[in-house]
């Protein structure tokens, strides 16, 4: 094995794919359309039939088809030498994973919550993203690190806390969040054929969430934003389930003749900063959404980027919307009001203008 530093060439010797069993058909209703949990599944099982040197592995992944049934079937059609299990040990994981990528395997790990993140993080953060700075570029380490997010689902302060904010931190790591189907299965094809590793996060809201998603080909670069609504009144920044809340507020205003232009990111880092500019330096007002806790999280480093590179351009102070700095509840009454709602993204919005 070895790693070849052109992402979109596969060497001959692993291209040749076979699998034990036929592999799983995602299955689309009348309108094409698939959910959210299935179209990552579908781009996983593309770029294992593209590449050999792809491997799926995390706690229960193989034989349970993994905590929310994501890699079903998966291991009957590739095997348990390219999807298997592993013990309860998230350093492990991704130890294991960063071995595996420096030597010429593209893995994928999963975890299964982003809190669990933590416990790997010195394999994250001082091993996967300085390896190739360290020997001088001379190696790559072409991770992808799956995590869930479980916010909104009443699973309290271990199990929902969004983190992707401490991630997008780390130099060397990539960090990318997908709102929607369409985007959730280009994300993943880009970020297994990244030669970074990357943190890819997943909102637990959004596995059941339907969108067409094609059959055909197709990648989402990352560091290209979505301007998801146009709008001339008032900019939206958000991503993961953010990006449907902020859509609803905009509908919301707009009925009451504001106009706002929302925009998911996608990828924390790499960040589509001139999409943001543009699109702030066109309504002259601002808002930050995401679902982190609000006190630190890279809402703040947008606002500071937004009025160093946009300040002749503002109408009015730029604002963020986040959870509440504190523990996430697991009571759904608590949890409600400790997210970002609706009415506070409209009550930022009319502060502003």
């Amino acid at each position: 094995m070895y790693t070849d530093t052109v992402c979109d060439t596969v060497p001959a010797p692993y291209n040749e794919v076979t699998t034990d069993e036929p592999v799983p058909v995602v299955k689309r209703d009348a309108e094409g359309r698939i959910n959210y949990r299935d179209a990552i599944k579908e781009g996983l099982i593309e770029e294992m039939l593209r590449d050999k040197r792809v491997v799926l592995f995390g706690e229960d992944v193989a034989d349970y088809g993994g905590a929310f049934k994501l890699s079903k079937g998966m291991l009957e059609a590739f095997g348990r030498d390219r999807v298997f299990n592993t013990p309860i040990s998230e350093a492990c994981i991704c130890g294991a994973a960063v071995g595996m990528a420096m030597t010429g395997y593209r893995p994928v790990a999963e975890l299964m919550y982003m809190d669990f993140a933590l416990m790997a993080s010195d394999q994250i953060a001082n091993q996967a993203a300085k390896w190739h700075y360290m020997t001088g570029a001379s190696t790559e380490v072409p991770l992808v690190v799956r995590c869930s997010v479980g916010g909104g689902k009443g699973y309290g302060g271990q199990h929902s806390q969004s983190l992707e904010s401490m991630f997008a931190h780390i130099p060397g790591t990539y960090v990318a969040y997908p709102s929607n189907p369409y985007d959730a299965k280009g994300m993943i094809k880009t970020a297994i054929r990244t030669n970074n590793p990357v943190v890819f996060v997943e909102g637990q809201l959004l596995y059941n969430v339907k969108g067409v998603v094609p059959e055909k080909e197709y990648l989402i670069p990352f560091g290209e934003a979505n301007i998801v609504r146009p709008g001339k009144d008032l900019t939206f920044v958000c991503w993961g389930p953010a990006v449907e809340d902020a859509v609803k507020a905009a509908g919301k205003l707009a009925a009451e003749g504001v106009e706002v232009e929302v925009i998911d990111v996608r990828t924390l880092v790499p960040f589509d900063w001139e999409t943001v500019f543009a699109s702030v330096r066109k309504t002259g007002r601002c808002v930050m959404i995401s679902q982190c806790i609000d006190i630190g999280s890279f809402t703040g480093e947008i606002v500071s980027q937004v009025v160093a590179n946009c300040f002749d351009d503002l109408d009015a102070p730029v604002l963020k919307v986040g959870a509440k700095n504190g523990i996430a509840p697991q009571a759904a009454s608590l949890e409600k009001a400790f997210l970002p709602s609706v009415e506070e993204m409209i009550a930022a919005a009319k502060a502003t203008l």
